[in-house]
C-alpha cells in the first residue's frame, strides 16, 4: 500500500502482491501471520486491506481479482459465532431470526473471542469502495460495526477486547482506538464516534509508539481533524537509518502517514453498510 507512486515503487508493490496471492491458503482462502502454522488467522483482514487498494491503484490483475474474492468468502465465514449450529438452529425456531442478529466481529485466530484490532481490519478491508458482491456482506458489515459500537469504553475510545473486565471498566489505547476509527469512518456523527476522536486527540506524547502515531494520523485525516501534534509525536521516532521501526508494517503505515494520499481513506464506505 506505501509503494505504489513511483514505476520502481509500483514494481516492488506488485511483486508484493503477487507473493501474497501465492501465500494464499488453497483450501479456505484466507492468510495466515507465518508460513506452515495450519490455520488461517486476522492476517486475512490486512492482507485483503492491501490487495483491494493496490486493485484501486490499478494494479490488479485476475489472479489478484480471484484472490480477492476467495478471500472476502473465508472472510465471511471466519467470523466469532458464540453458539453451535444446533443452537443455533434453536433460537431461529424460537425467537425467530431477530435472535441470531447479536453483534460479532473477529478473532486473531480460529476459535479465540473476537477482538477490536482483527475486527478493524477486517472491517476496513471490506469497506474499501467496489466490494465485489456487496449484497453478500451487508449483515456482515452490520453485525461487526455493532460489535465496535458496543465495546466502546465509558469515556470513549477502545481497549483491546471488552471495555469492561472482572466488574473494572477498562481504559482505551491509542492504537486500537484509532484502529476502529478507521474502520467505522462512514458513521462520522455516531455520538460513539465523536467521543472516541475526542479521545484520540487528547492524547499525548508519552508511550506512544510509531505504530500508534500513524494509525492515528491516518484516523484523524478521514475525520478532517488537523493532525499536526501527533505527525511532531511521530517524527521525533524516526532512526538515523531513515526506519522508525525493525517491523516493515510500521515502517509501511508510517510512510501511509506521511504520505498526501490515505488510502484509508473510504469515501464511499456507506455503500457496503
Amino acid at each position: 500500500m506505501a509503494l505504489s507512486d513511483t514505476e520502481a515503487e509500483r514494481a516492488a508493490a506488485a511483486k508484493g502482491a503477487a507473493f501474497t496471492v501465492a501465500s494464499q491458503d488453497q483450501k479456505n482462502g484466507g492468510w495466515s501471520t507465518a508460513p506452515d502454522t495450519g490455520f488461517t488467522d486476522w492476517a486475512t483482514g490486512p492482507c485483503l486491506l492491501s490487495l483491494r487498494c493496490l486493485e484501486q491503484k490499478g494494479l490488479g490483475d485476475k489472479d489478484l481479482r480471484r484472490a480477492i474474492e476467495r478471500g472476502l468468502l473465508c472472510l465471511a465465514d471466519s467470523r466469532v459465532e458464540f453458539f453451535p449450529v444446533v443452537a443455533r438452529l434453536l433460537m431461529l425456531m424460537g425467537g425467530g431470526r431477530k435472535d441470531l442478529e447479536y453483534a460479532r466481529g473477529w478473532p486473531w485466530d480460529p476459535d479465540c473471542y473476537h477482538w477490536v484490532e482483527p475486527t478493524s481490519y477486517h472491517l476496513m478491508a471490506l469497506k474499501i469502495p467496489g466490494l465485489p458482491r456487496a449484497d453478500l456482506y451487508i449483515k456482515v458489515v452490520q453485525f461487526a460495526n455493532q460489535f465496535l459500537l458496543e465495546n466502546a469504553c465509558v469515556q470513549g475510545g477502545w481497549n483491546h477486547g471488552n471495555h469492561i473486565s472482572l466488574g473494572a471498566e477498562l481504559p482505551p489505547y491509542r492504537l486500537t482506538t484509532a484502529e476502529a476509527l478507521l474502520a467505522l469512518q462512514e458513521i462520522p456523527d455516531h455520538p460513539t464516534v465523536v467521543r472516541a476522536i475526542a479521545v484520540l486527540q487528547s492524547y499525548k506524547n508519552e508511550d506512544s509508539s510509531p505504530l500508534s502515531l500513524a494509525v492515528s494520523c491516518l484516523a484523524l485525516d478521514v475525520y478532517g481533524k488537523q493532525r499536526e501534534k501527533e505527525l511532531s509525536y511521530l517524527l521525533e521516532r524516526q532512526k538515523s537509518d531513515g526506519s522508525f521501526s525493525t517491523n516493515n508494517m510500521v515502517n509501511g503505515l508510517v510512510l501511509l502517514a506521511l504520505s498526501s494520499e490515505n488510502p484509508l481513506k473510504m469515501s464511499n464506505s456507506h455503500e457496503t453498510t
